[in-house]
């Protein structure tokens, strides 16, 4: 998500907020309660008794290997094949949303117990090995941002609204990852639908995404890796498109040489969303993030959009309150990217920005803790706002100049290969810079992600 939006922008994830919250999202997200999802997850409930009959029991501690969807737009009937890894427990738990939920079947087709608690659902497992649960529904349009929009026909659904669109799981734990398939049908002839047919890698679930217009593609070429990197643009909007992805190839190429192989397929690239006017930034649905039509000439928010592959994506958060670990990084890593690939002019502009963003923090009286010490127990629209992007770049920055880019570079990079396709918190971030570099950056951190005011001495302690 790009923070480059005010807080009215959405609140795509990865709406860079300059979406100061990539908010055009924001703006509805903070008018909306967040879901409740039942248990929060302590231990799972005791195995059925084998000659008790099948009872749906909560249980939101079950493991999601893989979610295959199959989703009419003209009918809104769905389908969701939704595999659970083996558990003691004979009970699952998703949110639902406002889904209506016509059946849930076995892999063969037998019916499942199932209570529809409103937003949520409990379903009864019958086998303790790997289980397939077929949830068949229907889903409604939403024209805020919630789930699945018609007009503009696209999704949108971090960080609550997976609900809206599959049985999911991600309102208290944004550590789920499952692996995605999408077939869609009833697309507009006229119009070109952008999605991913298959993700094999872990995934957050808000990550699944789809848009849908008259797009025409542009081809920015393959990197090293032999990924192919291009822009999906509609009319009008060939010279954004351009110059918004002039180094965007050559970026996602440093990633991938510098950081490690990418997870989420072979073919990615920046699709222009048209979120409506003050939505400026752009939103981590990999392998074809979105980015507000607005913003789809500006480099810096492509380049860390693109970057959530790795951080944020690639590598989730094991809680909300890591948040930083995702913007903070990327927000880095877009101004280090195009400083090696777009040279010392396009670098400075990047870094004059990002002054100019901190000294709003600054001028709003710091803009408050970036990290909170915590873990579940703050709601990410508490979080989120430019504070995690920007004073997170500068964390970065900060250890950069203390141990060097290059080694810097190394510990972003034994990071992600450590932790890919997993969750991991800032701490480990921490513990990692620590072992690749022998520095602790705790000082640093404190004084950047810990302390609400923006530090005077923008130094590593």
């Amino acid at each position: 998500m790009s923070p480059d939006a005010t807080p009215t922008r959405l609140a795509p994830i990865g709406i860079v907020p300059r979406m100061r919250p990539r908010l055009p999202l924001l703006l509805v997200l903070l008018a909306v309660t967040p879901l409740a999802c039942g248990d929060d997850g302590g231990a799972p409930p005791d195995a059925a008794a084998p000659d008790a009959p099948l009872a749906a029991t909560a249980d939101w501690t079950r493991d999601v290997l893989d979610t295959r969807l199959a989703i009419d737009l003209l009918s809104r009937e769905a389908t969701a094949t939704i595999t659970l890894a083996a558990s003691a427990s004979h009970g699952a738990s998703f949110e639902i949303g406002d889904l209506e939920l016509a059946s849930v079947t076995d892999g063969d087709g037998a019916a499942l117990p199932f209570v529809d608690n409103g937003d949520t659902v409990d379903v009864g497992v019958a086998t303790t090995d790997e289980a397939t649960l077929v949830f068949a529904y229907t889903f409604r349009y939403h024209d805020g941002f919630q789930g699945a929009d018609d007009n503009p026909a696209l999704t949108l659904t971090w960080p609550y609204y997976c609900g809206n669109l599959f049985p999911c799981k991600t309102h208290d734990n944004p550590a789920d990852g499952t692996a995605f398939a999408l077939e869609l049908t009833g697309v507009p002839e006229t119009k070109v639908a952008i999605y991913p047919h298959e993700i094999a890698a872990a995934s957050p679930p808000y990550m699944l995404a789809w848009a849908i217009a008259a797009y025409t593609e542009l081809d920015l070429g393959t990197t090293t890796a032999g990924t192919h990197v291009k822009m999906w643009y509609q009319p009008n909007q060939l010279n954004a498109a351009t110059a918004g992805g002039a180094h965007l190839r050559d970026s996602f190429d440093w990633f991938e040489q510098t950081l490690g192989p990418y997870l989420f397929g072979d073919t990615v690239g920046s699709v222009s969303a048209t979120w409506g006017f003050g939505a400026y930034g752009g939103m981590e649905h990999h392998p074809f993030w979105h980015v507000g039509s607005t913003a789809l000439g500006d480099e810096e928010v492509n380049v860390h959009e693109a970057a959530h592959g790795w951080f944020g994506n690639g590598v989730r958060l094991r809680c909300w309150e890591d948040f930083t670990l995702s913007e903070g990084t990327v927000t880095y890593l877009a101004a280090r990217a195009l400083t090696v690939t777009g040279g010392p002019v396009l670098a400075q502009s990047i870094w004059d920005a990002y002054a100019a963003r901190l000294q709003g923090l600054r001028d709003d009286g710091g803009g408050g803790v970036a990290w909170p010490d915590s873990c579940g127990a703050v709601d990410i629209l508490d979080l989120f706002s430019d504070t995690p992007y920007t004073k997170g770049a500068y964390f970065y920055r900060a250890v950069a100049n203390h141990v060097g880019v290059d080694a810097l570079d190394a510990a972003l990079s034994a990071f992600y290969m450590r932790y890919r396709g997993e969750a991991a918190g800032m701490q480990d971030m921490l513990d990692t810079i620590e072992a690749e570099t022998g520095w602790d950056p705790t000082a640093c951190a404190t004084k950047w992600l810990r302390t609400a005011e923006v530090p005077a001495d923008l130094e590593c302690p």
